[in-house]
């Protein structure tokens, strides 16, 4: 694995984050997503590209719709009916649906074999060179 770099995030909440410089952390989120869906079985049958975008279409609307409803809150439900803790509870909500994109996204580009850290690079490099708002469009 390679070296990490801490990075400057412009964003509204602004922050830090560690990125690893060569992809390494991708491939190893990749590696165990693919491992938890052979495990339960999501190699068993095959799927054609299409079948995989319209999955990850399916996480993004669902992102969404957590957004329509709670906003970016936490949902997730630490007790059951009865008061209980649950120990691994299913997690809900805008994060979760943007994590269940991710793990889609990196199931789809292991299987077609797309290196996506280095997509995101040659990508982002070329957006860097584009103007502001390029292509006039509203949103």
């Amino acid at each position: 694995m390679g070296e990490y770099e801490e990075v400057r995030v412009e964003h509204d909440f602004g922050g830090k984050i560690r990125v690893h410089t060569d992809g390494g952390a991708l491939e190893h989120m990749a590696e165990e997503v693919k491992q938890v869906n052979v495990d339960n079985g999501w190699f068993d049958d095959s799927r054609t590209f299409g079948d995989d975008i319209a999955l990850l279409h399916s996480e993004v609307s669902e992102m969404l719709e957590a957004f329509r409803d709670f906003g970016v809150s936490d949902m997730t439900e630490k007790v059951d009916e009865e008061g209980d803790v649950i120990q691994i509870p299913k997690p809900e909500g805008v994060g979760a649906e943007a994590a269940d994109v991710l793990v889609r996204l990196l199931d789809t580009c292991h299987r077609y074999d797309i290196d996506l850290f280095t997509e995101w690079r040659r990508k982002l490099d070329y957006n860097k060179t584009r103007g502001h708002k390029h292509g006039g469009k509203r949103l």
